[in-house]
Order: structure tokens, then C-alpha cells, then sequence
């Protein structure tokens, strides 16, 4: 099957069946739902999810709760800005961190439609589905997985078509980086490590992780590679790899200024090179999957071969925000995503920046 026919396949793994008065879904798990009507009151524990909802709705109306991290994307990036409601949605349905289910306060929200990861098992599942909750069970890891889940949400939604086109989009704009960096030879990819903890532990992206697909995809290797999908490791074992770049996630408070003081890192390449940089912050993370992971791709690409990428990354920001918001962005807001302060000392930032 070609690739392209491929993906919309995944995309559509959730199987929609129209019926009189009745929409049947079929999660990510191979489970059936029927709903009468659009979810009025949606609850997501997986923390991308919450952000990926208002973009095919274009509001934040339609959520009863959201996972507490994905409120603080909100409220620290732009998406507050956009759906200033998002203060009033719920937050205390998970049992601490994470995206253990909190059953009593989810009970209390009335909610129509539960999402959840699928790969959370039987054991975090069925306490919702006893209760006779919907429960919508999500998966994570591939751009395939994404796009399912995408079109599941747009159903549940009641605007399948919309959640179909933003599938499209991201295909064409992977397709359009695929061909631009189809010339670069392995020995020019340069070694990339991506850490979604470094404050307190080394926490790296392996394989099978989304990080690792975003890496390759923007002609980088990534260095962990033969490392789980999520996985703690040392300062030694980093410097054994010597990254050539060093990608900073959203999940913690490190900055490139943070690494560049840091004793243990002055052997690094990524180091004295300085190419280390904190991932931007839109109306999600940029580090995993969400309605803006094709721009995710572009910065990427464009970080690692300025010279063959050829796709203007604030262009395309404007682009993806009006479809996906309705919103225009400004100069300022587009370099508070990009983090310019905090990147401006690092290899090649300043040309993506105005100020």
C-alpha cells in the first residue's frame, strides 16, 4: 500500500458508521461507541489531547476536563491567550501526575466522552468503563497513531471533515520535508539528543518514540536510538555519545543558558558548538505530538540544514495558526514561541527571529 494511503488508513482507524439519529466510533483499541450527538462534555486524560480538541473545534468549548499539565501548556504559551476559557475547564481528574484516572471527579464533571491512552491497559480503562462512561482509548508513539486519534476526536466532535483536513495537511507538509532533505547522505545527519528531563535526571527519546520519528524525519539521527522509548540515562553515557545537537523539552524548566554553564557539558559538541535548543511552545509542546507538529518539523529541519529545507518557519507559523485558531500571529507572539530570548545565543537562531 503507498505510503500516503497508508496514513489515512491509520487515520481513519477510528471506523465511522452513520446511522438514523446515531454515530458509531471505533477507538484505537478496536472498541465500538454509539453517540446520538457530538460530545458536549469531552474529558482528556492524555495530556496533547485537550489542545488538539480546540484546534478542530476552534474553541474550548465542548471540554469538561483536561489533564492539569495540559492547562499549563495553555496558560504558559499562546493557546490561553486564544481560548481564554480554558481557566474555567476542570482539571482534577488524574490521581497526581500523569494520567491516572481521578474516577469520582470525572463521575461529578457528567461528561459524554472519556479519552484516555489505550496503552494505559485493562487496568486503567475498566474502572472508567465500569461506571458506563464512553471511554475512547487513544495511541501513542507514531504519526500514524496521531492521525487516528485525530479523526476519532473529530467525530466524537461532529466535524469529521475538518479533523480529516488537518490530517492532510500534516501529511503534505511531512511529504514536503521528505523530499526537500531526500539528497542527505547519512554521514551529513547530524547526531541529535532530545531530553524531556534534564534538571534533576537525563531523561532521553529512544525508539518508537514520536521524538525519534520527529529527529529522523528532519534529516537528524537520533543518538539514543537503541534506547527504550523513554528512558533515564547518565552524564557519562551522554558524553560517549557526544551529541552534535541537543534538543530541550517543555516538560522541564532547563534552557541552552543552563547546559552552556554546566561543567559536566563543556565536552560535549552540541556544547561548544552551540547548538542546543530550547523546543518551542505554541499552543501545545512541540516535543510530542499535537496539531502543531508539522511546524515542529519545519524548525527542525531547518535548525539541522538551513542551506536544503527552503521553508520559511515564521510563513508557515502564520499559516498553521490561522487554519488551525483563526488566529493571526504577531512578530512578538511568534518569537515568544520560538523562546528567542532563551535560544537567541544558540548556532543559526538569530535568522528565524526579528527581535
Amino acid at each position: 500500500m503507498p505510503y500516503r494511503s497508508h496514513i489515512f488508513a491509520a487515520a481513519v482507524s477510528a471506523v465511522f458508521c452513520q446511522s438514523v439519529g446515531a454515530t458509531e466510533v471505533t477507538d484505537q483499541r478496536g472498541q465500538s461507541l454509539s453517540f446520538d450527538k457530538p460530545a458536549a462534555r469531552a474529558i482528556f486524560l492524555p495530556m496533547p489531547a485537550a489542545s488538539t480538541y480546540m484546534a478542530i473545534n476552534r474553541s474550548e468549548h465542548g471540554i469538561a476536563g483536561m489533564n492539569a499539565s495540559s492547562a499549563v501548556a495553555m496558560r504558559d504559551g499562546i493557546l490561553g491567550k486564544l481560548f481564554p476559557g480554558y481557566a474555567k475547564i476542570a482539571t482534577n481528574i488524574t490521581l497526581g501526575a500523569g494520567t491516572a484516572a481521578n474516577v469520582e471527579s470525572i463521575l461529578a464533571l457528567r461528561p459524554d466522552a472519556v479519552f484516555q491512552w489505550a496503552a494505559a491497559g485493562d487496568d486503567a480503562l475498566a474502572p472508567l468503563e465500569r461506571t458506563g462512561l464512553k471511554v475512547l482509548g487513544m495511541r501513542y508513539g507514531s504519526q500514524e497513531d496521531m492521525a487516528g486519534y485525530i479523526a476519532m476526536m473529530g467525530q466524537v466532535a461532529g466535524k469529521p471533515e475538518r479533523a480529516q483536513e488537518l490530517v492532510a495537511r500534516q501529511e503534505t507538509q511531512r511529504r514536503q520535508i521528505e523530499a526537500a532533505l531526500a539528497g542527505v547522505a547519512s554521514q551529513e545527519r547530524p547526531r541529535v539528543l532530545y531530553l524531556a528531563r534534564a534538571s534533576d535526571t537525563f531523561r532521553v527519546a529512544g525508539k518508537k518514540s514520536y521524538n525519534d520519528f520527529t529527529i529522523r524525519l528532519a534529516g537528524g539521527e537520533n543518538i539514543a536510538a537503541d534506547t527504550p522509548s523513554s528512558t533515564t540515562v547518565t552524564i557519562e553515557q551522554i558524553l560517549t555519545w557526544n551529541p552534535q545537537v541537543v534538543l530541550l523539552g517543555n516538560f522541564d524548566t532547563v534552557m541552552p543558558a543552563d547546559l552552556y554553564a554546566d561543567p559536566r557539558w563543556q565536552g560535549v559538541e552540541a556544547v561548544r558548538s552551540r547548538k542546543v535548543y530550547r523546543m518551542p511552545l505554541g499552543g501545545y509542546r512541540w516535543d510530542p505530538p499535537s496539531q502543531e507538529s508539522a511546524l515542529t518539523w519545519i524548525w527542525l529541519a531547518d535548525l539541522l540544514h538551513p542551506q536544503r529545507a527552503g521553508i520559511d518557519l515564521r510563513v508557515s507559523m502564520r499559516g498553521w495558526f490561522d487554519f488551525l485558531y483563526g488566529y493571526a500571529l504577531s512578530d512578538d507572539e511568534i518569537d515568544t514561541i520560538l523562546f528567542a530570548p532563551e535560544n537567541r545565543r544558540s548556532a543559526g537562531y538569530d535568522r528565524l527571529l526579528v527581535r
